[in-house]
This record gives C-alpha cells, structure tokens and sequence, in this order.
C-alpha cells in the first residue's frame, strides 16, 4: 500500500530475522501497523495489528470484511474527507471512517496524512490514484491471513493488554526521530524505555530505525534513499541508513 514511511522495499529482508523465531504458540505484533506493508507478508495466523489513527484501522476492517478501495477519487472528494475528518461531527467520521483513512493516506502526496490531493500528471503519464487503487487491490490480494487478523485502534502501549499470557514478536516502525509528516507529536524517550520493559518480560522486540540508544543493538542495515527527510534537509533527499535494532541490554 502507497503509505509514507513504508518499509515495502525492506519487508523481504528484515521479516526473515524478525520472524526466525515466530512458532504457532506466539503472537505476532505490530503496534504501527499502517498500511501492513510488512504486517501483511507475515504468514502466521495469529497476528494483532495497532495503530494510533483509527481511520486507518477502519480501512483495514473494511477490506478485511470484503470492501474495496475506490478506484476514482476527485480533488473535491479528498478535501470533503479532509473537512469530515477535521471536523467534529462524529458521526460523519464513522461513517466514512475506513474512505478517510485510504483516500487521506493513498491519494495524497508522498503517501504522507492529508497532505495534499496527490492529482494525476498526464504529461508524465503519472495517475497516483490509480496506482494507489492497483497497489491496494494486490495487496489485498496477497494479504497473509487477512480475515484471521486483528485490527485495534491504540498507542503501541495497547500491545501489552492483548498477549493475555502468551509471548510475542513485536515489530516496531515508529515515527524516526527529527522525521515529519505523522499525525502526532511522539516521545520517543517514553518510547524506548517500553522496548526495554518489554524486552525483559520475554517478548522478542525489533525496531526500525535510523540510530537507537546506546543499550540496543543494531542486527541488520540497509542504505536507502529516504523518503520522509529530516527537517534541516527540507525536502531534499538524502542516502539514509535503514536499521533494525533489539535490546541489548
């Protein structure tokens, strides 16, 4: 899925170390699941996905129950979903909850929340919608265990109220620290300090990063062009470092 952050193009490297160790008596968790770029190519039945926007989650829950994305979207359209979602009529937020979490992720630019109505460029034969739609469409198609998989809205704290006693692997893509383009402020301190509590209760643990604290240790990298820069970059890419840490502590 078109999803800003996504790791698409590392999934088929870093989920065979992550799930080395994934048996039918765990769980396996991601609590920044977004658009299940990796979550959805785990071939393990009891998976448990969590993210923090709920419009997203909805959209999960819309297609895990049949639906299908639209395959035309307008300008008008995506700001109309823009003024429902910033709005307070709760009401009009469930009702289109599951079109505002693909339409404001997918159509617009760089994949990246309510960021701008991604339109198409003819002159450079380019129509983001439509990719977005026959991107979502093959990854509905390819989904491991779809219909069998759980979609919570929370905070990745949520995770420890749904293992009820079992041990889990746990991937984590937070927001990168000094990255833009997420939809909350996200104390990254606060962040780790759960990754070592959770570490030392037992659950196998793995974050996607670009650096971690000193106690964590780095088991895999890859150089990438980023695509969500750092702020001083403004929106120039740069070659960055891709990594995947656990507790070492």
């Amino acid at each position: 899925m078109r999803y800003s952050g996504s790791k698409a193009r590392i999934a088929k490297d870093i989920l065979p170390i992550i799930t080395k160790n994934l048996t039918s008596d765990k769980l396996y968790i991601e609590p920044f699941v977004g658009g299940c770029n990796t979550f959805g190519f785990v071939d393990h039945p009891n998976k448990i996905g969590i993210d923090v926007n709920g419009y997203v989650i909805s959209m999960w829950e819309h297609f895990k129950n049949g639906g299908q994305p639209p395959k035309e979207v307008s300008k008008e359209l995506y700001q109309l979903l823009c003024d429902i979602a910033n709005g307070t009529d709760m009401r009009l937020c469930l009702r289109y909850g599951w079109l505002i979490g693909y339409v404001l992720n997918s159509c617009s630019y760089g994949s990246a929340w309510m960021n701008g109505y991604a339109k198409a460029n003819e002159k450079r034969g380019e129509n983001h919608v439509l990719e977005a739609y026959n991107n979502m469409m093959s990854h509905i198609k390819n989904f491991k265990w779809l219909n069998e998989s759980k979609f919570i809205t929370g905070s990745y704290e949520t995770a420890e109220f749904v293992l009820h006693g079992k041990n889990a692997v746990i991937y984590c893509d937070p927001p990168y620290q000094n990255t833009k383009g997420y939809v909350n402020d996200f104390d990254n301190d606060m962040f780790w300090e759960w990754v070592r509590k959770m570490s030392v209760k037992g659950h196998e643990v793995y974050v996607s990063e670009y650096s971690a604290p000193s106690d964590f240790k780095c088991i895999w990298q890859k150089t990438l062009k980023d695509g969500m820069p750092k702020k001083q970059f403004g929106d120039k890419q740069k070659d960055k470092i891709e990594k995947l840490f656990i507790y070492n502590g």
